[in-house]
């Protein structure tokens, strides 16, 4: 599917949800790049990472967006891995546990380039926003020195923005965040024209919902009714129209994309990861052998996924 026009369609003149307009600060629509990406497509066979912080992270225990975009390309054998670490930044820093950044960010490096990946989402600057117009060219330039060490990959790369922020009990005026969290999207779409990469532009689409939220649970960190409801933007984005299934029929699909979720994460992620592998590993580091007894779980988790994803096409 073409994927760089799609994205395009849903930056459109849609009114805010009821209610909402008050909470969001208004933004520009964006220039056409100079330096327009070619068009995006998904390929049979394609290894699919997702990196980026809580958006990403919180996205794998709900599976909307995940399913949408197996469900756009049913004709094709995909493979999604998700890498997202909630509070994390293009530096690596909540990857770091008991070690500095750098351990972070070499971390993150590795094991994706580990998954030997096609093609690479990444979803970075809500955190970095905070730091405001000082710590844009911080941010910049750590976007810019991520992308570069992802190259080796030879995978094509997909840029998305952060969402915004909306109205909520513990964020009672979002206007100064998203005032940054837009500065910080139009950075990173900078870097994706510089580069010919494409781009979603998340920060802007997602104010062109019309329902009304609350669609996170502390105006920044989406719920899964957040994840369901905007992952018609990812799915209209992904197919061409008329060829999107109903929820009802998609979720046994979005059943097995969670379960491979949790058994990937388990692996990559354990519970006890200090002593199998960090600072304590003198105790049971004799154990991390068995993090492998996870692929023949995420294995038939994927044979699941393929069986359903095939019957889609009937």
């Amino acid at each position: 599917m073409l994927l760089s026009a799609a994205f395009a369609v849903l930056i459109g003149t849609q009114s805010l949800p009821p209610g909402s307009a008050r909470t969001l600060s208004p933004t520009a629509q964006p220039a056409q790049p100079a330096n327009q990406p070619k068009p995006f497509e998904f390929k049979d066979g394609d290894r699919i990472v997702w990196l980026g912080n809580t958006l990403v992270e919180r996205e794998q225990r709900y599976g909307y967006w995940e399913t949408a975009l197996i469900a756009a390309n049913a004709d094709k054998n995909l493979t999604v891995r998700n890498l997202g670490w909630s509070g994390d930044t293009v530096f690596g820093d909540a990857r770091a546990g008991f070690d500095n950044a750098a351990k972070g960010y070499e971390r993150m490096v590795s094991l994706t380039l580990e998954l030997k990946p096609t093609v690479i989402f990444v979803n970075f600057g809500s955190n970095e926003a905070f730091g405001g117009k000082e710590g844009l060219p911080k941010f910049e330039k750590g976007l810019e020195k991520l992308l570069d060490s992802l190259r080796p990959a030879n995978a094509r790369v997909f840029l998305l923005t952060p969402i915004p922020v909306e109205k909520s009990a513990s964020l009672s005026d979002p206007k100064a965040l998203n005032d940054k969290l837009a500065i910080y999207s139009g950075a990173i779409k900078a870097i994706a024209e510089k580069r010919g990469l494409p781009l979603a532009d998340l920060f802007h689409n997602f104010q062109n919902i019309r329902s009304s939220g609350p669609f996170t649970d502390n105006g920044m960190h989406l719920t899964e009714a957040g994840y369901k409801e905007f992952a018609p933007f990812f799915t209209n984005s992904l197919v061409q129209p008329g060829t999107v299934a109903s929820g009802e029929k998609l979720e046994p699909l979005r059943q097995a994309i969670i379960a491979k979720n949790e058994q990937f994460f388990n692996k990559w992620r354990p519970q006890n990861e200090t002593y199998l592998f960090g600072f304590r590993k003198h105790e049971q580091g004799k154990n991390a052998k068995e993090i492998v007894e996870f692929d023949p779980f995420i294995a038939k988790a994927e044979d699941e996924i393929a069986k359903i994803r095939k019957s889609l096409n009937k």
